[in-house]
């Protein structure tokens, strides 16, 4: 095998030595730089049978790397990491000729494998497309761990046009994941039309439906439906419209059971998009409230005060998202314009509340990766250093336990089973120390 050169640019200095022992283990040669500008001059004075592309470098957007790679004519291959993945990184990245988009932390066997597949291929993407529509009218809202494979996946059917599937439990938001799709999809000109399955009684109306069709529930097409549209894709290629396809239900299972025909299954599968269930991912919650409170009128949103918001985060949301925005207007249109309160929820969502209430899943680690999101950001002049940030953090929790126990510290060591002296000196540090009762 020839030693190809590889060129990585990343500011973080770990992961970029760990990086290049990789490609050098993979028997190439790699180059390491800290910037975009550096990686572009790098561009400009040498060939590289590869770029592995950081988003967040120090002086610009990876993103902004990559078009600007594109733009000056380059067709190398670009795989593009990131530490937060969101629906519009991975778009972005899509339509701006990245071969492939991993996350971090990363697997380094995933991405062992991803660039050898990159290298095998010699193929990069495709440059893009000048004026590409960008419509920013359907959007999935989120950041949560969870979402990651499900915006990669929405990235991946964006940028070409073979069918997909989307999976996940009922009102967790697979409609609009077809309309986002098609928004930023080759065909978002065209016309979208949805056709629900159950009640489906010719194929024509999927054959001539328009430019992309949505099977809704796809399960739940009658069999000889499903007979006639396996057979037309099948068919020779030529102009027909762009399917996607929904399921509530496992669609292995179905094909199981016989409700979904196993050709059928393995047409519409070219592309699979899951959606997990809200209640793994209660971190973004408050995002989904302030959007639907803020979408329903002009005037200024209803504001959800603490208990609420941690009691819609307890509740298990068996009804996903659709059930979390009918709360929210069931309770803005009790509150009117003020504060909602736990008396405007529904009695078995407000059920959830009160101290036998447990935080949903990940719900620590999603609050603590914002706060920690929004503190790295911040000019590195400004940036706190881990003890720093580590003592805001204890001192959060410190205020919240010793209003608990009423501003005893005594009481408070004691159900800390930790030293008087000790907690002391953790209250003096963080500015809260009180005297004894």
């Amino acid at each position: 095998m020839t030693a190809r050169p590889i060129l990585l640019i990343e500011d973080e200095h770990a992961l970029g030595t760990a990086l290049s022992f990789l490609v050098r283990r993979m028997g190439h040669l790699p180059s390491l730089v800290a910037s975009g500008a550096a990686g572009l001059a790098a561009l400009e004075q040498d060939e590289f049978a590869a770029v592995v592309l950081d988003i967040g470098l120090p002086d610009m957007s990876g993103l902004t790397v990559l078009e600007k790679l594109r733009l000056s004519g380059a067709a190398v291959p670009v795989l593009v990491i990131t530490a937060h993945a969101t629906l519009e990184h991975a778009i972005h990245a899509q339509k701006s000729g990245a071969s492939a988009y991993l996350t971090k932390p990363l697997d380094l066997r995933h991405f062992e494998q991803t660039l050898g597949a990159m290298l095998a291929s010699g193929v990069p993407r495709a440059q893009p497309t000048p004026g590409a529509p960008q419509t920013r009218a359907a959007t999935l809202i989120g950041a949560a761990a969870c979402l990651r494979e499900t915006f990669i996946g929405i990235a991946h059917a964006c940028a070409g046009d073979v069918p997909a599937l989307i999976t996940g439990p009922s009102g967790s938001g697979k409609t609009l994941t077809a309309a986002v799709i098609h928004a930023h999809g080759p065909r978002a000109s065209q016309p979208l039309a949805f056709l629900t399955c159950s009640h489906l009684q010719d194929a024509c109306e999927i054959e001539n439906g328009g430019a992309t069709i949505v099977l809704e529930e796809v399960t739940e097409l009658a069999p000889e439906l499903q007979t006639r549209l396996a057979a037309w894709l099948a068919g020779a290629a030529g102009p027909r419209p762009r399917l996607l396809a929904t399921s509530a239900h496992d669609p292995r299972e179905a094909v199981r059971d016989g409700r979904l025909r196993e050709d059928l299954y393995y047409a519409l599968t070219t592309l699979t998009i899951p959606l997990p269930p809200l209640r793994e991912r209660s971190g973004d919650i408050p995002a989904l409230s302030a959007f639907f409170l803020g979408v329903r009128t002009a005037a200024p949103a209803p504001q959800l005060t603490a208990p609420v918001l941690a009691t819609l985060q307890a509740y298990q949301w068996p009804g996903n998202v659709r059930e979390l925005r009918h709360v929210l207007d069931y309770a803005a249109a009790l509150c009117g314009s003020g504060p909602v309160f736990l008396s405007h929820l529904p009695a078995h969502v407000a059920a959830a509340a009160g101290p036998t209430a447990t935080a949903a899943p990940g719900e620590l680690e999603a609050a603590v990766s914002r706060w920690l999101d929004a503190e790295l950001a911040l000019p590195e002049a400004e940036r706190p250093d881990y003890d720093a940030m580590f003592d805001r953090i204890e001192a959060v929790m410190l205020r919240y336990l010793l209003e608990r126990h009423e501003n005893k510290p005594t009481h408070l060591a004691a159900a800390l089973r930790m030293h008087r002296a000790t907690l002391r000196q953790k209250l003096r540090r963080a500015g809260l120390q009180r005297g004894e009762e």
